[in-house]
């Protein structure tokens, strides 16, 4: 079977999570800033629930000519923007994959609910069922 490849270099202008898993389909954007790298991940894509104005402030920590890698304040800052929004308090940055993150790709663990919550239980995300997992944040390239 050939394989199916999702570019998402012309996604709209948002963070998007991709979770990692066996789905038999691979994402796959144009990262780095001005490296204009070509990061893979098989999984499955899903919207993140967070304001307009936290997806512009995470994009903003990054600049087209930043190396691979981010510090441990930037990610502690990518928390926080997270933990503030309610459909995505359940993602933090992957502090073990930090050498692996650029700029539109950022690791990041995502603890799920094991099945479908209501607004009353305090959760408005879109993901349930995955346990802990992995995956990345993912949005334009500012190249």
């Amino acid at each position: 079977m050939p394989r199916r490849i999702v570019r998402l270099w012309s996604m709209p202008d948002e963070v998007m999570l991709v979770v990692e898993c066996p789905s038999g389909v691979v994402y796959e954007n144009q990262v780095g800033g001005s490296a204009c790298w070509q990061a893979q991940l098989e999984g499955a894509l899903s919207p993140v629930d967070i304001s307009p104005e936290s997806s512009r402030r995470i994009m903003e920590l990054f600049d087209p000519y930043d190396p691979q890698g981010i510090p441990p304040a930037r990610a502690d800052i990518i928390d926080a923007i997270l933990a503030a929004e309610p459909g995505a308090r359940t993602l933090r940055v992957d502090r073990e994959r930090l050498d692996e993150c650029w700029e539109a790709w950022v690791h990041v663990v995502l603890e799920s609910p094991s099945s479908v919550v209501t607004v009353d239980d305090g959760f408005l995300g879109a993901w349930f069922g995955f346990g802990t997992a992995r995956g990345v944040l993912t949005w334009p390239n500012s190249d």
